[in-house]
C-alpha cells in the first residue's frame, strides 16, 4: 500500500487509494493498522471496486485533530468526513474494531451515504449488557481509561498489545500474526499516536451514548467468530436488526479477526454479498 495525506476541512486523512468503480472503504480497530487489510484490498481490486485503506484518525501523525475528542458521535462524523475528503457520495463502509464501530455510527447519523456496512468483531453496541463476565471480558475498556494506560501499554516493548492479540484470538498464529503485532507496536510508538489510540477508550462514555443505541436503516454482512470475548450470537442477532438482506457470518474457531485468522471462510462471503448489492442497484 502507498499511502499519501489529503485534506477535508479541518481534517487531514491519510489514505492508500487504487481501483476504479464504486467506493468502498476500509478500517481498522486497536492494536491494528491498516496494512491488515491486504488481502482483502487485493481482492475487491480484483472484483472491480475502488478501495480505499485509511489509518484511523489518532493512529498516524498526520491525522492528530489537536482538541478533538474521539467519542462515538466524533469518529463516525470522522467516516463521513472521510467520504467527503474523497469524494464519495455513497460507499460501503467496512470495519474492524473501532472501525466497526465508527461505520455503524456512520450509517446511523447519516444511512443515504452508507450503502452497506461490513462488521468484522463487534456486534452492533445496543446489544452489549454489562454482566459480570462480559465486564471482565472486556476490562480492556476500563484499563486503557485509567492515567496508566499509556505506561502499562509502552512497557516490555508493548508486551500487553501482545497479551491482547493472545486473549482476543487464542488461535491465531504465525507469521501474519506477528507482522500485525510488530506494526501495531511501531504505529504506537509515538506518544502522540499512542494517545490518539487510547483517546477512542478515553471518550468511550461510561452510561451508553444515545447514539450507540440508534440501528442503521442499512444492510450489511456482521462477522464475528466463535472464540473471540464476545458471544456469537450477538453478531447473529445483529445481522437481524438490520434491513433484509443483511446477514452473519460465525467463523468456528476464529476470534477477534476473523478476516484474518480464516480469509478463506470470510472472504467468499463478503464477495457475495458485495455482488448481490451491486446486483440490486
Amino acid at each position: 500500500m502507498e499511502f499519501r495525506t489529503i485534506s477535508g476541512g479541518r481534517d487531514r486523512h491519510v489514505i492508500s487509494q487504487a481501483g476504479e468503480g464504486p467506493d468502498i472503504v476500509l478500517l481498522h480497530g486497536f492494536p491494528d493498522t491498516p496494512y491488515s487489510w491486504s488481502e482483502l484490498e487485493a481482492a475487491l481490486l480484483a472484483a472491480g471496486w475502488r478501495v480505499t485503506v485509511a489509518w484511523l484518525r489518532g493512529y498516524h501523525p498526520e491525522t492528530i485533530v489537536a482538541d478533538r475528542p474521539y467519542d462515538p458521535e466524533t469518529i463516525g462524523r470522522d467516516g463521513l468526513a472521510l467520504l467527503d475528503a474523497i469524494q464519495a457520495p455513497r460507499a460501503v463502509l467496512v470495519g474492524h474494531d473501532w472501525g466497526a464501530l465508527i461505520a455503524y455510527v456512520a450509517a446511523t447519523l447519516e444511512p443515504e451515504r452508507v450503502r452497506a456496512i461490513v462488521t468484522m468483531g463487534i456486534p452492533h453496541p445496543s446489544l452489549l449488557s454489562r454482566t459480570p463476565a462480559s465486564l471482565w471480558a472486556g476490562r480492556h475498556f476500563l484499563g486503557l481509561k485509567l492515567p496508566g494506560a499509556a505506561s502499562r501499554c509502552r512497557r516490555n516493548d508493548f508486551a500487553y498489545l501482545g497479551e491482547l492479540y493472545s486473549r482476543w484470538a487464542p488461535a491465531w498464529s504465525g507469521p501474519e500474526r506477528d507482522e500485525s503485532l510488530a506494526r501495531a507496536k511501531q504505529a504506537l510508538s509515538s506518544p502522540a499516536t499512542l494517545d490518539g489510540a487510547l483517546g477512542y477508550y478515553r471518550d468511550l462514555p461510561l452510561a451508553p451514548a444515545a447514539v450507540l443505541g440508534e440501528v442503521p436503516a442499512v444492510r450489511g454482512l456482521i462477522v464475528g467468530g466463535t472464540v473471540d470475548l464476545i458471544d456469537a450470537e450477538l453478531f447473529t442477532r445483529t445481522a437481524a436488526m438490520l434491513p433484509e438482506p443483511s446477514r452473519a457470518l460465525i467463523v468456528d474457531g476464529a476470534g477477534h479477526w476473523p478476516h484474518r485468522e480464516q480469509p478463506d471462510a470470510v472472504l467468499p462471503v463478503l464477495l457475495s454479498f458485495l455482488a448481490e448489492l451491486e446486483a440490486q442497484q
